[in-house]
């Protein structure tokens, strides 16, 4: 699923923003785990993501989970 998800992640955008996404690191992951889901995919400047559930992304702009820029900083 991952690898599919990574060719579709190039193609897709932030609807708020137009940027670019990619699937999130472990680091991305564990920050956002007490969110409910498979995965995320991550905006290109770090501060949303948005979750992937059964191999689908919720790309609505009020299913974006804001992350702050101190919690980016956490996973240096």
């Amino acid at each position: 699923m991952a690898d599919v998800l990574t060719e579709l992640a190039s193609l897709l955008r932030c609807p708020i923003t137009g940027q670019q996404l990619h699937l999130s690191t472990p680091e991305e992951f564990r920050l956002l785990a007490s969110h409910d889901a498979d995965g995320f995919l991550v905006r290109e400047d770090g501060t949303a993501a948005y979750p992937v559930e059964k191999g689908i992304p919720s790309l609505l702009p009020e299913s974006a989970i804001g992350l702050a820029p101190a919690d980016r900083k956490a996973e240096r």
